[in-house]
């Protein structure tokens, strides 16, 4: 029996198409990257509205990886399996208006919200007073050279830019760099992301002895952030810290024909 599409889906896609529609009329920089709205007077890049439902961060938070609790100390996850990095801090919930605006950052070469995103983990960290010490080096989460090629920019290391620049702490994008190409992480399982980084990351010399800020846009699994540690720590890293723009809410789970022990 054909299923009729429901009006939650019949406005969702008319949503969608006015505004396409409207990018098409207005230029990017007239419109809202959160809902695609006419920004009024005295907005930039992201409405007030938008700005307003973005969900920011506060304690309690998972003392390992970051992701929001409802108490203090570790979510299951890193009690079951702790991650290779010291600390993770994110600054908003991967979700609504923000989860827009960094598909429009990194899928669309909106490299103009990278400014607006870095100040969002910016005030996190300064929030918190992140326990970096002097001489912490920022390290962007790289691309394969041909993807980045392909997209003209490594949307982590814009971020990981400001964020260099706002704490007076040394930049070294070339620190860590990608072993082989890998599928996109958006859309695959709990264990298809595991898989899909193992491996894929190395760091070059100059790693040794010294602790490292990774830096990347967006903290769902782990598996990136925990390779890429990995990779670091293998290269004599003291020890490595992660900090990201957005952090899913909770850990996605395995599908249902699939282990749950990973």
């Amino acid at each position: 029996m054909k299923r009729e599409p429901s009006l939650k889906g019949v406005f969702a896609t008319l949503s969608d198409l006015g505004s396409a529609l409207l990018d098409l009329v207005l230029p990017a920089d007239l419109t809202c990257a959160g809902c695609g709205a006419r920004l009024a007077p005295g907005e930039d890049l992201v409405c007030h509205r938008c700005k307003a439902s973005i969900v920011l961060l506060t304690e309690p938070t998972c003392a390992r990886c970051g992701r929001p609790l409802t108490h203090r100390g570790l979510c299951r996850e890193c009690r079951i399996s702790p991650p290779a990095f010291v600390r993770g801090w994110s600054a908003a919930i991967y979700r609504g208006p923000l989860r827009q605006c960094l598909h429009r950052f990194k899928y669309d070469g909106e490299t103009r919200l990278a400014s607006y995103l870095a100040q969002l983990l910016q005030a996190r960290l300064a929030a918190i007073n992140a326990p970096l010490p002097t001489g912490t080096v920022v390290v962007p989460v790289p691309l394969y050279a041909a993807r980045k090629r392909e997209r003209g920019f490594n949307q982590a290391e814009l971020i990981a830019r400001q964020i260099a620049s706002a704490f007076a702490l040394r930049l070294d994008p070339g620190l860590l760099y990608r072993t082989r190409p890998t599928a996109p992480q958006s859309g695959l399982a709990v264990e298809e992301r595991l898989a899909n980084v193992v491996g894929a990351f190395a760091a070059r010399q100059g790693a040794g002895c010294k602790v490292i800020l990774l830096v990347d846009d967006i903290y769902t699994t782990g598996a990136t952030a925990n390779a890429a540690s990995h990779a670091l720590l293998a290269a004599g890293a003291q020890a490595v810290y992660v900090a990201t723009v957005a952090i899913a809410s909770s850990h996605p789970r395995p599908r249902r024909n699939e282990s749950h022990g990973i």
